[in-house]
């Protein structure tokens, strides 16, 4: 779910094993009696050889040439298409750390294929290279020094034969030991990202695609300023002082009238940077006393998805919630987007007493059509996600009054279905209903969508296994 130009920054990619368990309480529960919560003096860590940290010392002081050659070595690596350049960098890097602790003047090929080995990569293309080199290994022994034949072209007489034997060497030269590292698996893919799925929002970082307007409106909220570009929309009090600072350099060459003004430049003109305004918009019925017998989550859980990643602002109906101020009206929460606490807590509201589908479905009519038509909203398409059995018990006359008045009958499901008439009059609305299959009137859901003009996706029961998931 990270990403990818984030992972790009690690030099080194190892495969670990996580190893399972079955019982994960019964191992916490050991773990801390065998620790006596804290009581037992942790070991003191084991620390590191004075041969190595001398080493790591000495390795940090030493910065080795990068020739042109290894430069074109990494390219081969990783020069494909859709590929960040971090790559290149991370075993550019892993290559010159070798070649620090090996003590090398500079980092050849054979450094970068040791470096690309280590991480499991393999070369794209095949260039001309030399000979890679494997891991430095200890120096063996120095065998003596066999006799040179006498040369051809004997010296004259006088010269001075310059001495290249060494003064000193010893038996054995000393060297550190080597430690091999030890995987328990390779690596099939060092980049998995590339082909893992998406799980996360693509260029999260940047303002949403327009889709419906080539230019974006000037009323979102403030959130910064930035050069302007038009004279519109202009941050006054950025502009004056931007302006004032260059005041005693333009009033020097001004005439005495000009120094009594306040002298503006083009550049001197800011903008304000608003958030964009959502053009899209997720309406949400939920009917909380028909949930407790399905699989709702999985059901709306795709629309919350695109709700997401299109940025759209959510308005959720709340029908029959337990905490509802009035139990003969619905609830609206407005949100400018689905990650609101206050929508997930809408959510996860419990059932209350009474259903008051009609007065729902009437709050989010007036909500579309206000969205949609009226003042300066950039609502282009709205989507209607309607989750309820169709069985209202509460009159639109009695929500809107506060009281019940009697006899009530069928009246609920007839103002709901009267409602939902108006909602399929309504233009750039689509609208879904998720049924979920009640035992008694399972014709009403039918209705609903019908008179709503509403595509209808049953919600399967709980404890039901789909074909093909088990």
């Amino acid at each position: 779910m990270v990403s990818p130009h984030l992972l790009d920054r690690f030099a080194l990619r190892l495969k670990g094993e996580v190893r399972k368990t079955t019982d994960r309480a019964k191992e916490i529960l050991e773990l801390i009696e065998h620790q006596g919560l804290g009581k037992v003096k942790k070991p003191e860590p084991v620390p590191v050889p004075i041969e190595i940290r001398d080493k790591l010392k000495k390795s940090l002081q030493h910065h080795p040439k990068i020739t042109p050659k290894a430069i074109a070595r990494i390219l081969n690596y990783t020069s494909q298409k859709e590929v960040y350049p971090r790559r290149d960098l991370a075993l550019a890097r892993l290559s010159w750390a070798n070649v620090r602790l090996e003590g090398a003047d500079e980092m050849g090929v054979n450094h970068v294929d040791i470096a690309a080995r280590m991480i499991g990569l393999e070369p794209i293309s095949e260039s001309t290279k030399e000979p890679p080199n494997q891991i430095p290994e200890p120096v063996p022994e120095t065998a003596p020094r066999e006799k040179e034949p006498p040369s051809k072209n004997p010296k004259p007489s006088g010269a001075i034969e310059k001495i290249t034997e060494s003064v000193f060497e010893p038996d054995k030269p000393e060297s550190l030991p080597s430690i091999p590292l030890k995987l328990t698996s390779t690596l099939v893919n060092p980049y998995p990202e590339d082909t893992a799925a998406v799980e996360r929002e693509a260029d999260s970082l940047r303002l949403p695609t327009r889709r419906f307007q080539s230019k974006a409106a000037d009323r979102g909220s403030i959130i910064g300023v930035e050069k302007a570009k038009t004279l519109q929309d202009i941050a006054l009090v950025t502009t004056l002082l931007e302006a004032a600072k260059y005041q005693p350099i333009r009033r020097q060459n001004s005439t005495a009238k000009e120094k009594q003004l306040l002298l503006l430049s083009p550049t001197d003109f800011y903008s304000y940077r608003r958030s964009p305004v959502a053009e899209q918009m997720l309406m949400l019925v939920l009917d909380h006393t028909c949930l407790q017998d399905c699989d709702w989550q999985e059901e709306l859980l795709p629309y919350l998805s695109w709700a997401y990643v299109e940025r759209a602002s959510v308005c959720l109906i709340q029908v029959g919630a337990a905490k509802a101020n009035n139990f003969l009206q619905a609830e609206r929460i407005m949100a400018h987007s689905i990650l609101v606490p206050r929508i997930n807590a809408g959510l996860e509201a419990e059932r209350g007493k009474a259903t008051p589908l009609a007065h729902g479905l009437d709050l989010g009519l007036q909500t579309l059509r206000h969205a949609l038509q009226h003042g300066r909203s950039t609502v282009q398409q709205a989507v209607l996600v309607v989750i309820s059995d169709g069985r209202g018990n509460v009159p639109l006359e009695a929500s809107r009054i506060g009281r019940i008045v009697p006899p009530v009958g069928s009246k609920g499901v007839e103002d709901a279905l009267r409602v939902a008439e108006h909602i399929r009059k309504l233009d750039r609305v689509k609208a879904v209903l998720l049924n979920p299959q009640p035992k008694q009137y399972g014709d009403l859901p039918l209705k609903l969508a019908e008179e709503m003009g509403a595509s209808i996706f049953d919600i399967p029961p709980l404890g039901i296994v789909e074909e093909g998931d088990g």
